[in-house]
């Protein structure tokens, strides 16, 4: 048998008024270097949920079921779709932050995935294969282990950029981590919207390497121009090492949050028609809301692929 391949989700429900007030609170102490940046970091939207982690967790036990353990990365929460007592029958675990940050708990409260991710392998109990998702990526189509993972070695859905690229804040985490790996802006790969592969025993060893650099993604609540991505840390160190597989990001479809905001029907209609045919795997959809809100019949259509409900989903 092969060895089991975990998934983690980070979700929040921004919309809870206790979270809020919490964000607010923090909020006031909390500067970037560039204000420019607060739409990817301290905007509300960022924390807005509209039931898209729904279709993320259908997708998985659809389009995955070799997935072992879905672990569910919350602060105080449970999504109100689900039963918390029946989770078990869909493999889904819940893990508090307060869970995740054993040890360093200092810095918590915290609203910044970069934070999250970088205390992901400390989780008690997590498979050494597990995948890393929000709750706005899905599967749209059904994949096999090596989809992620060919044996050991993590495949990394990736594109190669240059110093052409206009720098976000995102970016910025990217190339940050890069650098850690001797990749400079002349040459570096920028990750797919959606679920990545990661090892745990070599994400322990990296948090060894670069004590410093783990520590200040913990420090920032939200995220900051100074922080890296964990995940481009990883592929490079991979890509460095000839520790995965490179392929480019064909497979996947991002729903940015021009796209949903702006995009027009005709290109929506053709890109969800790529994944209902199963012509792309995975997407990522920044801004659910906007792009539903558009056009009504786009949640009907990711409802489609992303398969049945859960058996813990509540009834409407």
């Amino acid at each position: 048998m092969s060895t089991p391949i975990d998934v983690v989700i980070f979700w929040v429900d921004g919309n809870d008024p206790v979270h809020r007030q919490k964000r607010q609170h923090y909020l006031a102490d909390f500067e970037l270097e560039s204000a420019q940046n607060s739409e990817q970091s301290t905007d509300d939207k960022r924390f807005v949920q509209h039931d898209e982690l729904k279709y993320c967790l259908r997708s998985i036990r659809q389009h995955a079921p070799w997935c072992r353990t879905i672990w569910l990365v919350t602060d105080q929460q449970v999504p109100g779709f689900l039963d918390p007592h029946k989770l078990a029958l869909d493999g889904i675990e819940l893990v508090d932050h307060r869970t995740l940050f054993t040890g360093v708990e200092q810095y918590l409260p915290t609203f910044n995935s970069r934070a999250l991710a970088a205390r992901v392998h400390h989780i008690p109990g997590l498979a050494e294969r597990y995948l890393i998702g929000n709750d706005d990526v899905m599967l749209a189509g059904d994949v096999e282990e090596s989809f992620f993972f060919v044996g050991d070695k993590p495949v990394i859905y990736a594109d190669w950029r240059d110093e052409s690229w206009p720098l976000t804040l995102w970016r910025q985490g990217i190339l940050s981590g890069a650098s850690l790996m001797g990749f400079d802006r002349s040459h570096f790969i920028e990750p797919s919207h959606g679920f990545l592969p990661f090892s745990k025993s070599q994400m322990a060893l990296l948090e060894q390497q670069f004590p410093e650099q783990f520590l200040n993604n913990l420090r920032y609540r939200f995220r900051h121009e100074s922080q890296m991505l964990v995940e481009s840390l990883y592929n490079h160190y991979c890509l460095k090492h000839d520790l995965c597989e490179l392929r480019d990001t064909t497979p996947m479809v991002h729903f940015s949050f021009q796209l949903c905001r702006e995009g027009s029907q005709e290109k929506v209609a053709f890109l969800l028609e790529l994944l209902h045919t199963g012509q792309r795997k995975m997407l990522c959809i920044n801004e659910f809301a906007s792009l539903t809100g558009r056009f009504s019949w786009v949640e009907d259509k990711i409802s489609q692929f992303s398969g049945r409900p859960l058996c813990s989903e509540l009834c409407d």
